[in-house]
């Protein structure tokens, strides 16, 4: 007899920084549940930003007024939109999602839904970044600085401890990110709120090492399909995965598929009142036994 899984759970926030006339800022921030949830979430571990469609069906006119948004620049500098998207089974639930709405608009009656267009980077891409670091710099303390400068959180998985002559930069987010990549190394990008530092070959976990298994009675769903770079398959929605996270398949049916890899793309699809309800992970493979 099949597991019964717990009642699906998702909840959208949405926070609005505007600016006043003698140039205050102020937030507000509004949570929306009980209401259908649609999205289509994806993350890749590389300098691109965090891309994430999410709707939200039949809210109050007035909230859909006021959360409406057209891709124009200076209403975007003036009126910051940040969604975050929370989503799981009840007891097992965390943030898939954290980033800037582009773009929102409304569908057509009777269900209304309120498709939003969102990057995890937009309003850092836009600001520009300045950095002129001399005299022996560590690595770690310029990807600090950097994760600073943009108000991310730093995390720091790799073992290299390297320093420069100096780290010169001036431009936007994207552009920092990809000079940091330039230092030889290291794998640097942004998931969502946090800047993350990984080894440029990064090392399989040590034996003992907690590694999350995936197999038919552990969550994968359908069969993996074999690529060029190593393997992609489906696993039941959770957000506690991220990219650069280790996690070993097992398949009875394509058993050449089984073994370790490491997670470089994730991307979430669900819809509360709907099937669709997956995680999708792209794996590759290093030089490490399975």
């Amino acid at each position: 007899m099949p597991t019964q899984l717990p009642k699906r759970y998702a909840r959208v926030e949405v926070e609005v920084s505007q600016t006043t006339a003698d140039g205050k800022i102020t937030h507000s921030l509004q949570a929306f549940e009980g209401l259908n949830v649609r999205f289509n979430i994806v993350k890749r571990a590389g300098a691109t930003m965090n891309r994430a469609e999410v709707a939200i069906c039949n809210l109050k006119q007035s909230t859909v007024d006021y959360l409406t948004t057209i891709n124009a620049l200076a209403q975007f500098q003036k009126n910051r939109k940040v969604i975050r998207l929370f989503a799981g089974y009840e007891g097992q639930t965390g943030q898939l999602f954290e980033g800037d709405v582009i773009r929102a608009l409304p569908s057509a009656p009777p269900d209304v839904w309120l498709t939003a267009q969102c990057l995890s980077g937009y309003h850092n891409n836009l600001q520009l970044v300045t950095l002129a670091l001399h005299g022996g710099v560590d690595i770690k303390d310029i990807c600090r600085t950097v994760a600073e400068q943009l108000n991310l959180k730093l995390v720091w998985n790799t073992t290299l401890k390297k320093s420069v002559d100096q780290f010169v930069y001036q431009g936007p987010m994207t552009g920092v990110i990809k000079e940091l990549n330039a230092l030889q190394g290291v794998h640097v990008y942004q998931d969502d709120d946090r800047l993350v530092v990984e080894d440029e070959n990064p090392a399989p976990p040590s034996e003992g090492d907690t590694v999350r298994q995936f197999s038919v009675n552990s969550g994968l769903i359908g069969l993996p399909e074999p690529d060029l770079f190593g393997v992609k398959f489906k696993v039941l929605l959770d957000p506690s995965l991220r990219c650069g996270q280790w996690v070993r398949l097992e398949s009875a049916q394509i058993p050449a598929a089984s073994g370790l890899y490491y997670i470089y793309s994730i991307t979430h699809r669900g819809e509360l009142r709907a099937e669709t309800w997956y995680s999708e992970l792209s794996c590759r493979t290093y030089d490490t036994k399975n």
